[in-house]
């Protein structure tokens, strides 16, 4: 490989390599503007909303299995 390849190449890698790097070293600015908060806020409700009555119906259907196991386990004793 020539010289100017081999210097083209080398200008190109370290180019590309140096991008990123400025990229992270720009500091990041956290939204502070209240419309992006109140739908983030949205959003967590919707989810918060959806998991829920999830929760309770495992635990609802839980409950029901624990009293069934109780009651066959009576019977089995008597």
């Amino acid at each position: 490989m020539s010289v100017p390849a081999k210097t083209i190449m080398m200008s190109f890698i370290l180019t590309a390599t140096a991008i990123p790097a400025l990229a992270v070293s720009e500091e990041r600015v956290q939204p502070d503007n209240f419309v992006v908060w109140m739908f983030l806020g949205l959003c967590a409700l919707i989810i918060v909303a959806q998991v829920a009555p999830m929760i309770w119906s495992a635990h609802k259907h839980a409950r029901l299995a624990a009293d069934q196991a109780k009651k066959s386990a009576q019977t089995q004793l008597n």
